[in-house]
Parts: structure tokens; C-alpha cells; sequence
């Protein structure tokens, strides 16, 4: 409902001060550190940034290796897991103090070397385990894989291609002084040995090649011997490797058992790092720190009380001219949870108004007209509201999502007023499995299902928008030219407000004239085109009222009334609700015509239950995403265009970590560990 005022806050502090002076405003989580400008101070000094180079670079290493060791950790924990972990409560001061906090980086170390261990292990045992089948092939092969020769003679060893014939290789081979012999054959090789004088080699190796002879080579033996020697070796050697990544998974599944401190220690090490970043934001002087911040107002005394505790001078201010402070939305429980719709299109300029009250209640009406169903609605609030309750998680999904909880809501009301269940499910299942011979003799005996039917001239007019979209699209336009005037009157308070009333009345209240003209046309037409008339008028005299010249006036003020083009562009816009609307509903009575086709049967029992689960969950999350879009894009261009000034900087608290546990001890005492003082 506002933008939070905010206070700049300015520390000055004992260099040796200065992280126990960040960690203490990290957990207090209101104020954000601003880099504190550099250059000469008039005494002569000079300020410069403070140089916590090496314990960001010490910390980044620490928290590389906690976030390498949970994960291994977490793959070994032999605990049920629960899928609504909460976090672990614990005292930092004590993790540290009572040796906790060194066993956890000590363990961290150990895990990261048997994850060392094992990754060697694991290579060592593939080579071997490629060499074993390497081997294979060659076990009926009596002689040294390698390095039999004489002087004159040596041997080969290799592959034809499986297809190949013996006899060929002794063909290709006849007229040299070399011989050929099959080892063995499989279906894709065979597997022979060559015996030639090496003076031919050149030879030999022309007739092999034109056969596709391959040499083998049996590089990494365990020995120089026969391949039934190696294969032994490394047979052995596989054995000790898996007893070894044995050991390895033993001792895991031993210290997963201590998993939480290790997620503790995270926690703790993210916040040192966390801290560090932000001290590279002071400047200082060879014994002083200074700190620039912005505080919310309201949070001024919690501040002012936890620094009184620290040996600093300190003082808190307006923002100064020009300067811009963050932008802290300001709004209630339900509103609080459209904040982010807002944040996607930008955050309001600091000092503006804040739409996010007037936006949620549009949006809510909104949402709920392009899906309204009453089945649908259900399951997005039951997802929206049990969701956060069920499931650890952050906070800016808990808002999304219990957003999505009160649209269901509209939803759901809405659905029951235009006749969705499901779609048509209630009359689709009284047709098929109730004996009713039509829709028309289901909606005769229960009508409820069919939404409100209102009386016009004596006759009934259904307002189902898949019965007669008529009414709805008529619906759809009134909540659109709502929803734009709204935008216009949030505009005219903010210019009464800035004491400029004529122009209010002239740019806002002119046009309210002329709407209202067109519309009592239709009731009264003297008295509309009066109206209408002199709205008309009021515009073409008006809105070129800060123009020297009479024929610039009159121009701006023609202008002025051109702009009912882009109302009237901007009210078609709201038919896209009806579109929302018939498209849910059209697409749920295909799912429930093939839902019901199997009739009474068992067959047809199963075939309702499938296409029930995949059509309408299909459905679901195809309109669920295209009601979000379609009612942001209502609110980001018919709305926000009458009257929001954006740009603001979304104010960010610098925050201790809280992924896995919280500290039971922020409020009361110092949580750093000794060593960071």
C-alpha cells in the first residue's frame, strides 16, 4: 500500500571492528550495505576500500568444498528423508566454541579425500576392466604380448575384419618370408599373429593392410608376459580396487550419519562469505571503517540498539536531494503476496505510490473471470495454501504460490456464478452413466451446475459463456472499463495530492464526463450528448492549456480528444477474457466428451480416470499459465500506464544464510566464530 520511507545510515568504526559491525546488521536483516564512496579526506587522508581480498578468497574455497561434500554426503545417508524438512535451530556461538564447527570442516576434508580416492579408484578400475576384455581374445595365445623378436624375425599381433578368411591373409603373404595364424574369431574380428623377417615388414605390411589388418597394442600390462599372466594380474587388482571403493562407501555411509553438521556448517561458512563480500563495500583509513546503508525508518531503533552495543559512532538521515534509496514494499497479508507481479514489471520509483494493494484486488477479480471454474479453482487453492505448508520453501516461491491459492479462490466463486465444474463434467456424467437422454435434460434437473441465469425481458439469459457468451463478453468489457478508470482515479489522487487539482480535473475528470456521456446515451439521449458534448469540449479547451499559442492550444486540445482511440484500443483489450474463459471451458468439454465415451464398463471406468488425470491436468497448466500472463499483461499496460512512475531499485538486506538452519541465537548475541573477530 507504500513504499517504505527509508534512512541512510552511516557507521564509523574500528577497523579491526568491522566484521563483527556487518555480521550484527546482516542478522538484524534490515539494511543494505551501499559501497561507501573513495578519494582524499580534507585532513589529507585518504579513504580506501577496505581489502578483504584474501578471507573472500578463503572463504569462497570453504564454501566450494562444503557444497562438493553435502551432496556426497547426502547420496550415502541411509535416514528417510521428509519431503517437509524443517530447518536444523542452532547456536553459532556454541557450534563454534564447542569444537563442532572444526570436526565439520575436519570431516568436510576426509569426505573430499575419499571422493579423491574414489574417483582414482574408479579410473584405475575402468583401465582394467577395458584391458581385461582387451585381453580376452588373446588367452589361447601362449606366447609374451609384446616384445617377441629376434634379430631377423618379429611378430604381430592384431585383427581382420571377423568376415575374413585365414586362407586369404596366407595368399596375401605367400610370396614373403612370413607366416599368419588365427588365434580366434568372434563375430567381429579375428584375431591372428603374424610371423615375418623384418626386412619385409614394409611388405607385409602392404598385403595385411589391403585386408584391414590392425595392429594391437597392449600398452599399461601389468607385466611383460602372456595375456593369461595379465589378465590374472589385473583380475587380482580389480579385486583389491573394489574392496577398496567398498571401504570408501563404508566410511561415507558412517559420517552421512553427521550430514546436518556439515549443512550447519554451510550455513555458517555462506554467512562468513556472505559477510566478507559485503565488507569489500566500507572504505577505510589505516584505523578506521566507514559503513554506508540504507535502513527502513521503522527498523531505525532496532538498529540504533544493536550498534549502541559496538564501539562505533554512528547517525541515520533522510535521503539527501538526487539520492535514490531502495524501494521497500510496504503492504498487508493479502497484498504482500503480489509483490512479485509488481517486481516483474519494475519496482516503484522511491517516494511514488505503491499499486500493489488496488493491483491485487484487479488481478484477483481478474484471474478468476479468465478461469473460472469451480473444480479448477479447488485445486489451485489446495495447491496454492497446502503447498508452503507441505514443502520447505523460499520465500518468494511461498508468495507465488499462495498467490495462485487466493486466485483459486476467485476461481472457484466465479466458477459457480458461470456455470464451469470441470467444465461440463456434472452433465457429461449424467448423460453417460445417469440415464439422461440429453444436456438439456441434465440442465433441467440440476440447473446449479449451469451457473446464474438472470431474467431479461422476461426471458432467461444464461450467463455460461459456453452457453451464450454474450453476457460475458459484456462482463468482461465492464470489469475492463473498472479496471481503467480505476488507473485514472488512482492518477487523479496522486496529482490532488500533489496540490495540482486542475489538472485532475481537467486530464482526468474531462474524460470521467465523457465516459459517462456515452454511457447515459443508452439510458437518456439528451441528456448523454450533453454530457458527452461538453466532456468533449472540456478536453479540446484543456489539454493544451500550457501552450503560448491559441492554434497550438486548440492543436493539443484536438489531440487531447484523439486519445479516445486508445481508450477504446485499451478496453477491447478485456475481451481476451472472454477468450481465457471459452478456451478453458471448451477445452475441458473435449476432455470430458472422451472421458465418458467408454460408457458403463470397466474399460470405460479406466478410460475416465486417464483422460480425467492428463486432459484436465493438461488443461489446468495450460490456462493456469495463460490467465497469469494475460492478467499481468492487463495490469502492466491498461493499468500501470494511467498513472505508475517505475524505476525503483528493489531494497536488498544483506542476509545470513539460512538454506539448512537458523540461529536461535541472532537476536541476543555475537554468532560469529572467534576467529572472525
Amino acid at each position: 500500500m507504500s513504499v517504505s520511507v527509508m534512512k541512510k545510515l552511516t557507521v564509523l568504526a574500528s577497523v579491526r571492528d568491522a566484521d563483527r559491525l556487518v555480521r550484527r546488521l546482516m542478522r538484524l536483516r534490515c539494511a543494505e550495505l551501499r559501497a561507501v564512496p573513495l578519494g582524499d579526506l580534507p585532513d589529507g587522508g585518504t579513504l580506501l576500500r577496505y581489502n578483504s581480498d584474501r578471507d573472500r578468497a578463503e572463504a569462497e574455497r570453504r564454501v566450494a568444498d562444503v557444497t562438493a561434500a553435502l551432496p556426497i554426503l547426502d547420496a550415502y545417508t541411509v535416514k528417510t528423508r521428509s519431503w517437509n524438512t524443517k530447518p536444523i535451530t542452532v547456536s553459532a556461538r556454541e557450534f563454534s566454541a564447542s569444537g563442532r564447527m572444526e570436526d565439520a570442516r575436519a570431516m568436510v576434508s576426509e569426505v573430499l579425500e575419499i571422493r579423491d580416492g574414489q574417483v582414482t579408484c574408479q579410473n584405475e578400475y575402468n583401465r582394467l576392466e577395458a584391458l581385461c576384455r582387451s585381453l580376452t581374445p588373446w588367452m589361447e595365445y601362449t606366447q609374451p604380448l609384446e616384445g617377441v623378436e629376434t634379430d631377423l624375425c618379429e611378430v604381430w599381433l592384431g585383427t581382420l575384419p571377423g568376415n575374413t578368411l585365414i586362407s586369404r591373409a596366407e595368399d596375401a603373404l605367400a610370396s614373403l618370408h612370413a607366416g599368419v595364424e588365427e588365434i580366434c574369431r568372434d563375430k567381429k574380428a579375428a584375431y591372428v599373429s603374424v610371423l615375418l623377417l623384418k626386412e619385409d615388414s614394409d611388405a607385409v605390411a602392404r598385403g595385411l593392410a589391403s585386408l584391414g589388418f590392425v595392429r594391437s597394442s597392449f600398452k599399461g600390462l601389468p607385466v611383460k608376459g602372456t595375456a593369461v599372466e595379465n589378465h590374472r594380474i589385473c583380475l587380482r587388482r580389480l579385486d583389491e580396487l573394489d574392496n577398496q571403493l567398498q571401504v570408501y562407501g563404508d566410511r561415507l555411509r558412517v559420517l552421512s550419519d553427521s550430514l546436518p553438521e556439515l549443512q550447519v556448517l554451510y550455513d555458517m561458512e555462506m554467512t562468513t562469505l556472505t559477510a566478507a563480500r559485503e565488507r569489500q563495500k566500507l572504505a577505510t583509513t589505516e584505523h578506521c571503517a566507514v559503513l554506508e546503508g540504507w535502513v527502513p525508518a521503522d527498523r531505525e531503533e532496532k538498529v540504533s540498539a544493536a550498534l549502541d552495543k559496538l564501539p562505533c559512532a554512528y547517525g541515520m538521515e533522510d535521503p539527501a536531494p538526487g539520492e535514490e534509496p531502495p524501494v521497500l514494499l510496504k503492504n498487508n497479508g493479502f497484498a504482500t503476496n503480489f509483490e512479485w507481479v509488481v517486481g516483474m514489471y519494475s519496482y516503484p520509483k522511491y517516494g511514488t505510490y505503491d499499486p500493489t494493494f488496488i493491483m491485487s484486488i484487479y488481478y484477483f477479480v481478474i484471474f478468476g473471470l479468465m478461469f473460472a471454474d469451480v473444480g479448477y479453482g479447488l485445486l489451485i487453492m489446495l495447491g496454492g495454501f497446502l503447498g508452503p505448508k507441505l514443502v520447505k520453501l523460499s520465500p518468494g516461491m511461498k508468495r507465488m504460490l499462495t498467490m495462485f491459492g487466493y486466485c483459486g479462490i476467485a476461481c472457484t466463486v466465479l466458477g459457480a456464478v458461470f456455470g464451469g465444474w470441470f467444465g461440463d463434467l456434472p452433465y457429461a456424467i449424467m448423460t453417460s452413466y445417469m440415464g439422461y437422454e440429453s444436456t438439456e435434460a441434465a440442465q433441467a434437473a440440476a440447473p446449479w451446475f449451469n451457473g446464474v441465469t438472470l431474467t431479461l425481458n422476461g426471458e432467461p439469459l444464461s450467463l455460461n459463456p459456453l452457453v451464450n457468451p454474450i453476457p460475458f463478453l459484456i462482463i468482461s468489457l465492464a470489469m475492463g472499463m473498472i479496471h481503467i478508470v480505476g488507473g485514472m482515479a488512482v492518477k487523479f489522487c496522486l496529482l490532488c495530492k500533489e496540490g495540482k487539482v486542475f489538472s485532475a480535473i481537467f486530464d482526468i475528470g474531462s474524460y470521467w464526463i465523457l465516459f459517462a456521456g456515452l454511457g447515459v446515451l443508452f439510458v437518456n439521449k439528451t441528456v448523454g450528448l450533453w454530457m458527452t458534448v461538453g466532456g468533449a469540449a472540456l478536453i479540446v479547451l484543456t489539454h493544451g492549456r500550457d501552450k503560448k499559442n491559441i492554434f497550438a492550444k486548440l492543436l493539443f486540445g484536438l489531440k487531447g480528444l484523439y486519445d479516445l482511440i486508445s481508450y477504446a484500443s485499451d478496453l477491447l483489450s478485456y475481451s481476451r477474457i472472454l477468450a481465457l474463459g471459452l478456451a478453458a471451458g471448451v477445452m475441458a468439454q473435449v476432455f470430458n466428451l472422451l472421458a465418458t465415451l467408454g460408457g458403463v464398463s470397466i474399460p470405460g471406468f479406466i478410460l475416465l480416470v486417464f483422460v480425467m488425470l492428463v486432459g484436465h491436468g493438461l488443461n489446468i497448466a495450460i490456462n493456469l499459465l495463460g490467465s497469469f500472463v494475460h492478467a499481468c499483461r492487463l495490469q502492466y499496460l491498461e493499468f500501470f500506464s494511467k498513472f505508475y512512475e517505475d524505476g525503483g531499485v528493489p531494497f536488498a538486506p544483506a542476509l545470513p544464510s539460512d538454506k539448512y538452519s537458523t540461529a536461535e541465537d541472532t537476536a541476543v548475541e555475537d554468532a560469529e566464530p572467534p576467529e572472525a573477530h
